[in-house]
This record gives structure tokens, sequence and C-alpha cells, in this order.
């Protein structure tokens, strides 16, 4: 079978969907045989982030979105958008009638506008790694201008409309699936375990720990108050935030504070599994998310959690008073509280971590591509 992927560019630095899909690609090409194809837009002859398989063919389009994206004003980088897209439909469509693929899939980036009206004779999947419902809400509710909230609106429209022309949509938590009650072509795959390993977490090390960017989408700002009100109580243990620093007024906050001895922020690493190995509690403070690749790296290594029910992901990861704690939104204190509990209480960390390495099994690659295996082979058999 014959698949191709497309996606912006494989080099981003710690790129959490770009890591799942080179697992996902290289799985299928060297276990399950598949014959791959992997399109981009903007890799622009950089070396994939993570390494994927010799098997697998790579095609450049040399689009670089991400450039028109930074144009200013608006007008001008709308129409040099426009023009690009319909410079991507035609590369693209040429690529898939001479391809003939069985099945072309789209990670919603820009190829998703278009990639179902091409008559290539593949089917078409159209997978999703962000919680786009709830998180329009949010985004509208923070956006400074009403062309901001206009813009954010209409992409949530036109997005929900795109689902119904595609052979599959693909969502990653079932929390996620509810908001898509009125489609039938959905279905729930997560993301896999981005590493298995045999190796545990240190539940007698006193480092807490937070992996991804530094900024307010993440919730930075949320936790830094939740550590502002708890350091004082665990003088030997320190927070630990692994990321890109994306809004810098939350580094000034951290250095301002008078908590700024135990916070250290580390950026992005190939070796990040260490980074958990050496912690002994995870913290996720997120305002939405997809399915966030760093719970499960956190399970698959047995730290325990405090998470936020942020939409989507915590619930379908963490079983409350198992192997972590799910605190309602915004709820700070509750959050103190709980991660308190952790810090004072190795026994329970211990017995989580172990809980926790038995509910990541749900996630190994093994499990998710049995997943996706039948998905594909029921597509082209229909």
């Amino acid at each position: 079978m014959k698949i191709i992927y497309n996606i912006s560019s494989t080099a981003t630095n710690g790129g959490g969907m770009e890591r799942v899909i080179v697992n996902k690609v290289n799985y299928l090409a060297d276990v399950l045989n598949y014959e791959i194809v992997l399109i981009t837009t903007d890799q622009r002859g950089a070396k994939s982030f993570y390494p994927y398989s010799e098997k697998i063919r790579h095609i450049e389009l040399d689009l670089n979105y991400d450039l028109i994206a930074k144009e200013k004003p608006f007008l001008k980088s709308y129409y040099h958008y426009r023009l690009t897209l319909i410079k991507h439909r035609n590369l693209l469509t040429s690529v898939l009638m001479a391809e003939k693929a069985d099945i072309v899939v789209s990670l919603s980036r820009d190829e998703k506008e278009f990639l179902h009206k091409i008559n290539d004779g593949s089917r078409k999947v159209l997978e999703s790694h962000r919680c786009l419902k709830p998180r329009a809400p949010i985004e509208i509710r923070r956006a400074k201008s009403w062309f901001l909230k206009l813009k954010i609106l209409y992409r949530l429209i036109h997005e929900t409309r795109l689902p119904k022309f595609y052979d599959k949509f693909v969502v990653l938590t079932h929390e996620d699936r509810a908001f898509w009650s009125e489609k039938n072509n959905v279905a729930v795959i997560p993301n896999p375990l981005p590493f298995e390993t045999e190796l545990r977490a240190d539940m007698s090390a006193k480092r807490i720990l937070s992996v991804g960017r530094i900024s307010t989408d993440k919730g930075i700002d949320r936790l830094l108050s939740i550590w502002g009100k708890t350091f004082s109580k665990f003088p030997d243990w320190k927070l630990v935030l692994v990321g890109d620093v994306v809004n810098h007024e939350l580094v000034t906050v951290a250095n301002d504070s008078n908590f700024k001895n135990s916070v250290q922020i580390i950026p992005p690493t190939r070796e990040i599994l260490q980074e958990y190995l050496k912690s002994s509690v995870f913290v996720m403070t997120s305002r939405f998310e997809g399915l966030p690749m760093v719970l499960l790296e956190s399970i698959s290594v047995g730290l325990p959690i405090v998470s936020y029910t942020f939409k989507c992901g915590p619930k379908d990861i963490i079983h409350d008073g198992v192997d972590g704690f799910l605190v309602p939104e915004d709820d700070e204190k509750l959050f103190t509280e709980k991660l308190a509990y952790l810090l004072n209480n190795e026994d329970s960390r211990i017995e989580m971590s172990g809980k926790a390495i038995e509910n990541s099994q749900r996630f190994t690659l093994k499990e998710v591509m049995k997943q996706w295996d039948s998905l594909f082979r029921g597509l082209i058999q229909n």
C-alpha cells in the first residue's frame, strides 16, 4: 500500500507533531512495509530534526508558507498566501497524479483547503492535531482587536466544514470526538508514545518538570503563580521548564520573583528522556492542546502528573487519583494542594508511578499503529 503524508516541515526543533509523524511513517515503512512518500512545503533543504527511514521518499515543494505569514501588512500577506495556495495545488496535483497513491493524508496544514478536490484516485484522510472547537473561543477572548476576533471566527466556521469532504477525519481524543457528533466519518486514534523504555523516573528526585514552549498558551504564567504559592514550603525542590521561550516577559516574571533560584529554564533538547528520568513530578497548565505528547512521555517513564483539565487530552490520558491528578481549569488552590501532596509523599509518588507505566501501554507505537493499519485497510477495501 502506498501512503503520502503532507506536512510543512520535519526540521522544526523539538516539534511534537513532527516527531509523531516521523515515528508513524517510520513504523509504516519499516515494520508494516508500506510505501511512504513525505511531501513538505517549508523544509528548504534542512535536515529533519527527527531522522526518518531510508525507505521513505521525501519531496520538497519549496513554498515557504512560514515566510509569507511574517509579511505585513495583512493584505499583502493574504495576497501572497492565495497565490501560493494556487501554486501549491498545482504542484501537489502534479505529484499525486504521478505517484498514484492509495491514500493521501493531510495533517491539517495548507493543503487541507484543496486536497479533497484532487482527483488522483486516492482516498483522502484529514488528521487533526489540535482541539479546534474549544480552542477557538479561548483565542477569540484573548484577541486584541475585532479584526483578529473575526479572523478566528471565520477560521472556526471554515475548518468546521472541511472534514465532511474527506473519507476519514481523525482526531486524537474521545473528548475532541464529542465536539464532532454531527460528522459520521470521524475516527479517534491517539498519538503513540514517542519513546518506549525500561528506564524509570527517579521518585526521590526533588525536581518538578514542565515541557513545552515558555508561553501563555502553555499556561506558564499560571504555573509560575502556582509555584510562587508553593516553593516556600519545599525549599529543596526545583521547578524545571524545558522549551523555547516565546513570551519573554514570563522569563522576566521568574527572574524578578522571590523564587527565582528554584526555577530553571532549559532549551529544547534531543535528550529530553533524561529530563524526565531526573524528575519525580510532571505539571501541565496549558490553556488548550490536541493530545499533549509530554503527558504521554511522562507516563511512559512513570512520572505522576498534576494537570489542569484543559481541552483536550488530560482526561484521555490521566486516571484521576490513580496515576496523577486532574484539576478543574483555573482552580489554582486545588492545583497547589495536589502538587503539595505529591511533593510531601514519596510513597504515593512511587505507587502512582507504577500505575502510570501500566496505563501507558495503551499508547505504545505498536498498539496505535494497529489502529492506523486497520483504518487504512478499511478505506481501500470500501
